[in-house]
Order: C-alpha cells, then sequence, then structure tokens
C-alpha cells in the first residue's frame, strides 16, 4: 500500500468520525429522544408521578376566557374545585386528567409541521399546569391547540414545558383536556359509597311544616343500624331490594344504595349556579313541597396518638322540589345542596327520588325483621329457662379432630346443674335454625298497653344468646396443669362460660299467644329496653320444650368398637316367652357360638349372622324418644312393663380379663305403637326402643346349617337321582354322575 491511499483512508475516518460528534452535538436531548410529552415526570430517580400532584390549573382562552383551578386536600385526597369558585369535585374525571396528561405520548405516524402557529399553538387554546407543592416543588405545563377531523384517528396538537416542538397525540388518550367545568363537578349528590354514609333522615315539608316523617336512622357504635325517629329500635341490614317504585326499601342497605343514587346524570343536568329565586325551580320552602334529605358521611379517617382510627364526617342535606316534575319527559325533579353561600340547582331523576318517598309513607319498613341476625358469628352458648328450669346449652369440640388439621367439629352439651348430657346435633341445630331464620317477625307491637297484655312481668319463656363467646380450646390448655395433684376421679367436667355472661347477644322474651302468633320482647347486648314483635307460635312451641327433647337419642354402647360389637364378647344371655337361652363362645374371633341353655339345645352351634345382629342393635340403640332422664317410681316400671320384662338381653364382655355385664329390658308397647320401654343398666333413662330392635331379638338362634364342611378340600362329588328321566329310556337305576 502506497502512502496516498493510506491518507485517504485516514481522511476518509477523520470526516466520518467528524459527522459521528457533530451527530451527537446537535442530535436530540434525552428529553427529546422519549415518545412522552413530558418526559421529566418520568425521570429515572426523580419521577413526578399522578399521586404527587397536588394542584391542577386550566387555562383557557376558548371558546371563552375562563381559568379552574382544582386542589387536593392532603388529608382525604380528594380533590375540590377552587376557581371559578368553590365546587365540589368528580375525582374520578380529575384523576382521569392528571393520568392521562401523565402518560400522553407523541403520535409518530402524525405528520407534524414544527409551526406551532399553524396548530393553534401560539398563542396555544389551553394551558394546563400540574402542580407537586409539596417540597421540592416542582410542575409541568401542557399546551393545547387545534384537533385534526376525524373520528378514530383524530389528534390534539401540543407542546410542553418539556419539549417546545409541536407533536401530536391521539385524542382517545387525551380527550379529557376537552372537557368543560361541569364535567369535572361532583355528580354524586350526597355520597358516592354506601358505607361512607353513617346516618339519614327524611322529612316531608310544605309550607316549612313536617308534613310526613322524620325517619331517621343511625349507625350505633356495634356498626348496626337504629332507628331514631320514629322510635322503632333496631333496623335490618340487609335483604333483598324490592323491584319497581312502588315499595319501600325493605333493608338499609337498599335505603343507602337509593341515596348514593341520587346524582345528576348528564353535566346538563347542571341547570343554574347562585338561585336568587328558587320559587322558579319549585324549591320555596314556603311555597312548594319539599323533600328534605340529610346524611351524615366520612370524609376522611385520621389516626389519633393512640394509633386508633378517628372518622371524621360531614352532614349534608338535600332539598327536592317534589311538588313538580320537570324534564323534557316529565321525569326529573329540581334538587339543591343546601349551602349558605350557594345555591346551585340540578336536575336528578324522578324515579331516584320515588323509592324514598314510599319510605315516608311507611316509615317501618326498614325495621329488623330477623329475630335473631348474627352476621358472621356462630352461636355458642344458649340458655333457656322455661316450665323446665334452666336449660343451659354450650357448644363444645369434639375430642376427634378432622383430617389435615382441620378443626374438630362441633357439638352441644346440655347442663342441668353441675350435670352434663349430650345433645342431639339434629335437634339442637333446629332450635338454632328455628331462631335465626331470617324474616320470621310477622309483626310490631309499639302500643304499650297491648305491650303489658301481651308481656307479663315474669315471662313464659326467656332464651339468652350468646355468640363467638367462649374461651378457645388453647386457654383452656393454659389451665390443665393448674392443679395437677387432683386425682382424676376427683376430677368434674366444667360447663364453660361464656366471657361476658352478663351481656349476650340477644335475649328473647316469650309472652303471651294472639291469632296464632307469640310476642316476644327482643334485645341486643344489654340493652335497658328492646323491640316487642310477633313471631309464629311454631318456635314458642319449640321453645318450650323440655330437657328430653334436646338429649341425644344415641344410647351408650357397651363395646367401645362400634363397629364390631362382637368384639370380646363371650357370652348373650336372652329371656323370652319365659324362656331363657345362653348362647357363649370362646373369646377369639372366629370362635363359634355354642348353645349352652335350654338343655334340649345344649351343645347346638348358634346362627353367627343372627347373633352379630343381636349385638350390632344392642351396640347402636337409638331411642325413638326419652320417657324420662331419672330413675322411675316402682309404679312407673310396672306401668311400662319394665318390673317383670318379658324380654331381655344380658351381654357379657371381657374387659382386662374380667367379665362385666350389661343388662337391656325390654318392656310394653308404647302408647304410640312406636315401639317398647326399654330400660339398661348403662344409663338411667327410659327410652322407647324401635321394633326392629325387637323383632331382631326374636330370631331363630340355631344355626340353619345343615352340613358344615371344608370345599377346599372336597376331591370328589358324586349325584344320584334322575329316576324320572330313567324309566322314558326302560331303566329302573337312578343316574349317577361323578366329579373328581
Amino acid at each position: 500500500m502506497n502512502f496516498k491511499t493510506t491518507y485517504t483512508l485516514f481522511g476518509i475516518l477523520g470526516v466520518v468520525l467528524f459527522v459521528f460528534v457533530w451527530t451527537l452535538w446537535l442530535g436530540p436531548t434525552d428529553g427529546e429522544r422519549t415518545a412522552y410529552v413530558l418526559p421529566s415526570m418520568h425521570r429515572e430517580g426523580s419521577p413526578l408521578e399522578p399521586k404527587d400532584i397536588t394542584r391542577v390549573e386550566i387555562e383557557r382562552s376558548q371558546p371563552n376566557t375562563e381559568k379552574i383551578v382544582f386542589v387536593r386536600d392532603s388529608s382525604s385526597s380528594r380533590w375540590r374545585i377552587v376557581e371559578p369558585r368553590d365546587y365540589p369535585a368528580n375525582n374520578t374525571a380529575i384523576d382521569a386528567l392528571v393520568r392521562q396528561i401523565y402518560n400522553a405520548r407523541q403520535e409518530e405516524q402524525a405528520d407534524v409541521l414544527n409551526n406551532p402557529q399553524q396548530y393553534g399553538l401560539e398563542p396555544p387554546t389551553e394551558v394546563i399546569t400540574l402542580i407537586k407543592e409539596t417540597e421540592p416543588r416542582r410542575e409541568v405545563k401542557l399546551n393545547i391547540g387545534e384537533t385534526s377531523p376525524g373520528a378514530e384517528k383524530a389528534v390534539i396538537y401540543v407542546t410542553s414545558s418539556d419539549r417546545k416542538e409541536v407533536m401530536a397525540v391521539k385524542k382517545s388518550e387525551l380527550d379529557e383536556v376537552t372537557k368543560s367545568l361541569a364535567e369535572f363537578r361532583a355528580r354524586d349528590l350526597l355520597s358516592s359509597a354506601t358505607g361512607d354514609i353513617q346516618e339519614f333522615a327524611l322529612s316531608e315539608r310544605n309550607k316549612g311544616k313536617i308534613v310526613k316523617g322524620p325517619v331517621e336512622l343511625k349507625k350505633s357504635s356495634e356498626e348496626r343500624w337504629v332507628y331514631v325517629q320514629p322510635p322503632y329500635g333496631d333496623a335490618q341490614d340487609k335483604g333483598t331490594n324490592p323491584a319497581g317504585n312502588d315499595k319501600p326499601p325493605d333493608n338499609v342497605e337498599a335505603a343507602l344504595t337509593d341515596l348514593t343514587n341520587l346524582k345528576v346524570e348528564n353535566s346538563k343536568d347542571f341547570i343554574k349556579d347562585d338561585v336568587a329565586d328558587l320559587g322558579q325551580y319549585h324549591l320555596d320552602p314556603a311555597k312548594n313541597d319539599i323533600l328534605r334529605i340529610e346524611v351524615e358521611r366520612v370524609e376522611a379517617l385520621n389516626t389519633d396518638e393512640k394509633g386508633d382510627k378517628k372518622k371524621e364526617t360531614k352532614k349534608i342535606a338535600l332539598l327536592v322540589g317534589i311538588s313538580e316534575k320537570v324534564g323534557a319527559n316529565k321525569d326529573q325533579y329540581y334538587a339543591y345542596v343546601e349551602d349558605p353561600k350557594h345555591k346551585d340547582v340540578v336536575a336528578i331523576s324522578a324515579n331516584n327520588v320515588a323509592r324514598l318517598l314510599k319510605l315516608l309513607d311507611k316509615p317501618d319498613a326498614l325495621r329488623d325483621r330477623n329475630l335473631v341476625a348474627l352476621g358472621f358469628r356462630k352461636p355458642d352458648a344458649i340458655d333457656i329457662e322455661n316450665g323446665y328450669g334452666l336449660l343451659e346449652f354450650r357448644r363444645v369440640p369434639s375430642s376427634s379432630s378432622t383430617a389435615g388439621g382441620a378443626s374438630a367439629q362441633e357439638n352441644w352439651k346440655l347442663w342441668r346443674g353441675d350435670k352434663s348430657y349430650t345433645v342431639d346435633a339434629t335437634v339442637m341445630q333446629n332450635l338454632i335454625s328455628a331462631l335465626t331464620a331470617p324474616n320470621q317477625v310477622e309483626g310490631f307491637v309499639d302500643d304499650p298497653v297491648m305491650k303489658k297484655t301481651l308481656l307479663p312481668e315474669k315471662p313464659d319463656a326467656i332464651v339468652r344468646i350468646w355468640a363467638d363467646s367462649l374461651p378457645t380450646e388453647e386457654k383452656k390448655e393454659e389451665k390443665k396443669d393448674e392443679k395437677k395433684d387432683e386425682k382424676k376421679d376427683e376430677k368434674k367436667e366444667k360447663k364453660p362460660e361464656p366471657k361476658d355472661k352478663g351481656k349476650p347477644a340477644f335475649t328473647l322474651a316469650f309472652g303471651r299467644l294472639q291469632e296464632n302468633k307469640a310476642a316476644v320482647e327482643r334485645k341486643r347486648g344489654d340493652d335497658k329496653t328492646g323491640t316487642v314483635v310477633f313471631v309464629p307460635a311454631r318456635l314458642r312451641d319449640q321453645v318450650f320444650e323440655g330437657p328430653l327433647a334436646y338429649l341425644d337419642k344415641q344410647l351408650p354402647s357397651f363395646n367401645p368398637d362400634r363397629s364390631d360389637a362382637t368384639k370380646n364378647v363371650t357370652k348373650l344371655t336372652l329371656t323370652r316367652d319365659g324362656t331363657t337361652y345362653e348362647i357363649s363362645r370362646e373369646n377369639k374371633p372366629d370362635a363359634p357360638w355354642k348353645i349352652d341353655k335350654p338343655s334340649d339345645f345344649a351343645g347346638r352351634t348358634a346362627d353367627r349372622t343372627t347373633i352379630q345382629t343381636i349385638l350390632n342393635d344392642l351396640n347402636n340403640l337409638r331411642a325413638v324418644r326419652i320417657e324420662t332422664d331419672k330413675a322411675p317410681e316402682p309404679a312407673k316400671l310396672v306401668q311400662w312393663g319394665l318390673d317383670k320384662p318379658p324380654l331381655k338381653a344380658v351381654v357379657t364382655l371381657m374387659q382386662d380379663n374380667k367379665p362385666k355385664t350389661f343388662d337391656f329390658d325390654f318392656g310394653k308397647e308404647s302408647g304410640d305403637k312406636s315401639g317398647v320401654y326399654l330400660r339398661t343398666s348403662l344409663q338411667d333413662m327410659i327410652v322407647v326402643a324401635g321394633n326392629n330392635v325387637v323383632n331382631d331379638l326374636k330370631r331363630e338362634l340355631q344355626d340353619p346349617t345343615v352340613w358344615h364342611f371344608d370345599a377346599s378340600k372336597v376331591q370328589e362329588v358324586k349325584l344320584t337321582g334322575w329316576i324320572a328321566l330313567q324309566k322314558p329310556l326302560g331303566r329302573n337305576t337312578p343316574l349317577t354322575l361323578t366329579f373328581k
């Protein structure tokens, strides 16, 4: 290679390097290389995010000169319009505006010349400033120009404080900037969320006087709703919201929904601000019928010095001119939110007001028609005082736990004094279901004279219900070792008691019957006074039941192994029809059962299936009915045929190599013929046992098998017969078939 070529190549390389450096020097900045209209808001390490913006200023020159300012409240994070005047703001619309500006990106496909005047940007038709007022203070500006024709492909031409060149942004991605002041105003008149309302009151006024109502309800400290006026007590929190406008709401949740539905549905329904003559809009309280709706709603949740949440609330009143419907279809009312400074009239849907007017006509529509409403809580203690004394029911976990570490099945026990009884789970569930069934209140008693008539000073029965009130198993375990020196036989099962015994969730005092309905006074917690209601008479009958109706009808078993009642049983004695049968075997699973008595049957084999059936029946006895839970008088034993039982069974079971016997005495047939009276040595109760058990005890005891042999050892089978088939063949000898 000669020197001339070398110089030429180095010259070309120098030119390339110069062009590269020049391009870097004059090329786009970091901000200009991004597609964002406001790249500084996305700067790595120090972004300016929508949540940081606390003030938005909009200055418009077209079609009219105006300035709109939004300010965000630091405690509630809610926006408010402060210019051109103070208005409640539509938080969703303003948040959407800020979010669109934050995300605004240049449309690369648009053919744009860098000529601001051509696109209405010199001067701009609108300037939007986003400001972060906290330190370090920051602000950005977006200049809005013209909008191109078309629909789907339309763009808005903009410049920004970050980028001076003209950019095109899809209109669909920046349409919030075109909204009018009315579209940024709050549409919700009373509250945007039902959960924020803590209290509400309705009244209808004519010429300044209340003609209907007030109907006033408030949320109590226990987060339940109660009537203030009229003094109706508890209100029903939830329920079915009836369709149509011809009925009032039947629960508080439905009423709150109706209240939050009172809103301006279209920006054109902001009729006129700062009205001087309300009579023009049927809103003059001295002349027109006015529906006044007041609510107290939560504005913010603050934390005090102790860390407790404190609700900051605000009272708001909406006045609706109900004397005349307005609008093109006559389906709206004029209304305004009460404000000492401004009276801004709006139009709202008459349908959204209709059910609230019906509530004024029927103020008791929201009364609690659930006798007992526990929500997600579970009853775990129930006391019933009736003609049988005090019945104390307690929910207790069973000793066995479910697979996979799940919680143990929950059972109930009945205490009478210091003695406990196992409760029939089905009967107990029926009681709980009857008490907590929804909407079973059939009427209310408000007249004081009628209350005294229906509810005597000493109620006919009292039911107290506690929910989630008993100590947990963990707490019981902590106390388990407190008395280690006590002997096991000295320990007694202790009745669990509610943590707040004096404050049941509900107290129900049952009074007199009237037209097949029972009067009940319902109290919550430690309320001094309650609400008197009517419930179906059958509930009263259920509460009047004695302890025997609740006891578990499953009788104790003599054999711990319920699946195999024959295990360790060596003897069964049956006395029936004046004859005693004794059947015994060795204490081995496969040992045969032999009849020992009577002597005529001695040595014969008993039917294994029959003996197993009888023992299973006796080991799994379930009473049809419990007649008494105490040892009866001799006269009663005679009446039931248990002084000299015609049918008797005695089971002998080997325990610790010692025989133990269990007696079963079957007496006369019960009056309703559902079974026979039964007394066992396992408990003091006298019960009625089903007829199926008696029938099994009377079965044939002998083994009906004619011939026993081991089929696996058979080597040959010979069958001889069929003479009738042989004679037509001229043969008089039987046919013999042999199988080997």
